[in-house]
């Protein structure tokens, strides 16, 4: 009995059974995360006290601020070898805070900062392994929800081409209508959007209408997706939003904050009767509040005509508001735009 607790004993404590005084010394202060060991000192020490295969296997350690240390390090030094291992830990859902640049932190997890190191830092992946792990993400994705991220950057950059073979896939994701999935992305409708094909109009109409009320008006998918691709099917989904969650309610418009901002840049893109009524409900029966210095609401949208209606169609709705709107207030909220834009 004795010669079987003994082996099971050590796999409990890994550092403590395979590592000598200066392996488990340098592990410990890894584990206890002291600012010494981003020095780059402290990593050459590392780097020269374990070996190739030592970085392989504590890259896939249990603790998972040992394992994102030594992947980091491996991902440099014996990049071949980077890839194996992500494959390894791709279901590693273990999160950790992670510094993506010199003053932000992001909560991820293991296998996502693995991605992370792997590519947008590193890009140490081939382009048959970047294939590969996204078909592992899309082929399987009720199980790799944790790798999101990369989806969506994935599906932005290609969302002009998108493949045929992840068509009846994201097909079936979109039937869910279940938006949060994918935070409400707006890459992931769009790249469904541009597989263009009539019949699927309907199904996309459905999903916005579901994820519409899942985010606030100012930063919505939904409205900014109906924003890039107004389709005339896509604006019954404004009307009933307009009645829903904004008519009889009050938004905040002044100097420097316009919260329909968004809203009314998609109205302003059907430019037919049916815009100009729920224009004009904007700019006649919503209320609005300001918390800045001074209320703005005609000015705001009189900006955002004027930005957005290169056709002039709504020339008439542009000449009564140039009408209400104070040039000083114009040129205040256009001064700040320019500032922080």
């Amino acid at each position: 009995m004795r010669t079987l607790l003994i082996p099971i004993f050590c796999l409990f404590l890994l550092t403590s059974c395979k590592y000598n005084t200066e392996q488990k010394t340098l592990l410990n202060k890894i584990e206890n995360s002291k600012n010494e060991i981003f020095e780059e000192n402290f990593k050459n020490v590392v780097i020269q006290n374990f070996t190739k295969d030592d970085l392989v296997e504590l890259s896939s350690h249990q603790d998972a601020e040992i394992a994102l240390y030594f992947y980091e390090i491996l991902v440099k030094k014996y990049p071949i070898q980077a890839y194996n291992v992500f494959l390894k830990n791709i279901n590693n859902v273990k999160k950790i805070v992670t510094s993506t640049s010199y003053d932000t932190l992001e909560e991820m997890t293991v296998s996502g900062a693995m991605l992370y190191y792997a590519t947008l830092k590193n890009n140490v992946f081939s382009q048959k392994q970047l294939d590969i792990i996204l078909d592992k993400i899309i082929l399987d994705l009720d199980n790799k929800k944790h790798l999101s991220g990369h989806l969506a950057l994935y599906l932005e950059k290609n969302k002009a081409n998108p493949n045929p073979k992840y068509y009846s896939i994201l097909k079936a994701e979109i039937q869910k209508n279940s938006p949060e999935n994918y935070f409400n992305n707006i890459t992931f409708i769009t790249y469904f959007s541009n597989y263009n094909k009539s019949e699927d109009i309907k199904l996309i109409t459905k999903y916005l209408e579901s994820s519409i009320y899942k985010e606030p008006t100012y930063f919505n998918s939904a409205i900014e997706f109906i924003n890039y691709s107004p389709k005339p099917e896509y604006f019954k989904v404004l009307e009933n939003y307009y009645n829903k969650k904004i008519n009889g309610k009050k938004f905040r418009a002044d100097d420097i904050f316009f919260e329909l901002e968004l809203f009314t840049k998609a109205v302003s893109k059907y430019k037919n009767e049916e815009g100009k009524k729920l224009l004009d409900k904007l700019i006649k029966k919503t209320s609005y509040f300001s918390e800045g210095r001074f209320l703005a609401p005609n000015e705001q949208i009189y900006l955002i005509l004027e930005n957005e209606d290169q056709t002039n169609f709504f020339s008439d709705e542009k000449r009564i508001l140039s009408k209400q709107i104070n040039k000083s207030v114009i040129d205040t909220i256009q001064n700040f735009n320019k500032r922080w834009n």
